[in-house]
């Protein structure tokens, strides 16, 4: 017996339709697409004439943790965590079924590229020391919001299923005494170098103490001198009970997602070569 899937709305008329709606005019004639096909995004120029980002995505409902985490960061994250400007939204119900919501955020564009088009970097970028202190104190700003009770990057059951994934941590004490808020996906695709951006706020939330610094780290891995100054900067919460659970709570992330996309195989020999260190 075969599931009928519903086919996705037509997310390229969608984010024409929407950057009129919103006194935007489309600076490219086909959006880019995102991984999995749910989403669309590119430069438009907004109604006051300065450069914006429209993304637009598709979801079954309008509601939740990811639908809400962009407008929800921006009213509670200060100065002091560097992320593009959410300058207006929209939502609405998807084509003449309603089986698809489509949510979009016009946001004001990066003054520079992310570092790696992907999650993991192959060389290490020429970052000033003021960069880093910006990322430190942006981490820390974020782990200073208190948890929200609805959101969460990580929790406890999923840390005591570790074994599962990493069968050799089976007699380790996985409870986690330290929660924090944490981004959840402080990788080197979420991050711009001039000057600090942080983005990608769908899905922000309680995590193990040290989630954000674990998670950059683990993408770090295969360039030695990278992941060697994100240990460096972040040690402070990496080599703690609760970073250490971070760590494997991240490791076993990378794993199962190694299953199903290329990038993480590439990344899972470099977290089980760390891996190794935690044992």
């Amino acid at each position: 017996m075969s599931l009928l899937i519903p086919s996705l709305p037509d997310l390229d008329s969608h984010w024409s339709r929407v950057a009129h709606h919103l006194g935007a005019r489309p600076d490219t004639a086909t959006p880019y697409p995102g991984s999995g096909g749910h989403t669309r995004s590119g430069p438009v120029t907004t109604a006051d004439g300065e450069p914006g980002w429209l993304r637009i995505w598709c979801a079954p409902r309008s509601e939740g943790a990811v639908w809400e985490g962009p407008a929800l960061a921006a009213h509670l994250f200060d100065e002091r965590v560097p992320r593009p400007a959410l300058l207006a939204e929209a939502a609405w119900d998807g084509e003449d079924d309603d089986r698809w919501a489509v949510q979009a955020h016009l946001y004001e564009r990066l003054p520079s590229p992310p570092l790696s088009p992907e999650p993991v970097l192959l060389q290490a970028p020429d970052l000033p020391e003021q960069w880093w202190a910006d990322l430190a104190e942006a981490v820390a700003a974020i782990r200073g919001v208190p948890a929200h009770p609805e959101r969460t990057v990580v929790d406890q059951g999923y840390v005591h299923r570790v074994p599962d994934i990493l069968p050799e941590f089976a007699a380790e004490d996985l409870t986690v005494r330290h929660w924090e808020t944490a981004h959840g996906d402080l990788h080197w695709a979420n991050l711009t170098a001039a000057p600090l951006r942080i983005i990608d706020w769908e899905g922000w939330g309680a995590a193990p103490a040290g989630f954000d610094a674990a998670l950059l780290h683990a993408y770090a891995l295969p360039v030695p001198d990278l992941a060697r100054r994100v240990w460096a900067e972040f040690a402070g919460l990496l080599d703690t009970p609760s970073g250490r659970l971070a760590q494997l709570a991240v490791a076993a992330e990378v794993v199962q997602a190694a299953e199903h996309d290329d990038t993480h195989a590439r990344l899972e020999p470099f977290v089980r070569r760390h891996l190794g260190t935690l044992l």
